[in-house]
């Protein structure tokens, strides 16, 4: 045996003892990283979870507003044929007679007054509306309405050029008045601008009356006869009991 090569062997030897002792330390060391404070072993790191896609939050139900429509306004006939003799009853535009004549929805009107004033009007149907402006022969000028509630009644109101308002009032004096309701007795009816009344029988007498707003007064042979006229300007009773009931304008000739 080489006593010269015991020497080498031995470093060798002594030197891959030294690397396994330090290679066991490492792995000692790292396994005291592994460990909890409290000695026990850290459970398994967890897989990293799996990439979700987040969700687009849920639309919530489109709501459906429901917007309530405007009720249509109701239909408004067209006006009763106003052409005609009609007598005014109102507060305050003054006693006058008016004579309206029309071509289609315009309107054009005399107005005579009581006081002996004269003036015209020109309006425009809307419906059973009229909307109109007014002048009389001594400059006065106004703006105005009326409207037809009934077939021989209209009322409304007007201004004049100062700003003063007022009420008009119109009934359809002029005309056919059946007496008591019979088309067989029928009282032909006429009258002025100063109220003057005057109707024709049917055996063709002459009756004569004046007008008094509302009111009717008939002048007889035993005195007066007291009329009232009712809010549709369609019937007056009389204070003796008997009646007139409205039979239609009068016709040309008649």
């Amino acid at each position: 045996m080489n006593c010269s090569a015991a020497p080498w062997r031995l470093l060798v030897l002594a030197a891959s003892f030294l690397v396994l002792i330090g290679a066991g330390g490492w792995a000692r060391a790292q396994e005291q990283e592994k460990l909890e404070p409290t000695g026990g072993r850290l459970s398994k790191t967890k897989s990293e979870s799996k990439a979700v896609t987040p969700r687009a939050p849920k639309r919530s139900a489109k709501r459906t507003t429901t917007t309530a429509k405007p009720t249509p306004p109701t239909p408004v006939g067209p006006m009763e044929s106003i052409e005609g003799k009609w007598w005014t009853t109102g507060d305050n535009f003054g006693a006058s007679q008016v004579y309206f004549s029309f071509e289609g929805t315009s309107v054009s009107g005399v107005i005579t007054y009581a006081d002996g004033r004269t003036g015209t009007l020109t309006g425009i149907l809307s419906g059973k509306r009229l909307n109109f402006n007014w002048s009389t022969i001594v400059g006065e000028r106004g703006t105005g309405w009326l409207e037809q509630r009934w077939n021989n009644f209209m009322s409304g109101t007007f201004q004049n050029e100062a700003g003063v308002s007022g009420s008009w009032t119109l009934s359809r004096i002029n005309g056919n008045w059946c007496f008591g309701g019979s088309r067989s007795r029928i009282r032909k009816v006429t009258h002025n601008e100063r109220g003057q009344l005057w109707f024709l029988t049917e055996d063709s007498g002459i009756e004569v009356g004046h007008l008094e707003g509302p009111f009717i007064i008939l002048h007889g042979e035993f005195g007066n006869v007291k009329g009232t006229m009712n809010y549709k300007a369609n019937r007056v009773e009389f204070s003796t009991g008997a009646y007139w009931s409205w039979c239609g304008p009068r016709l040309p000739g008649t």
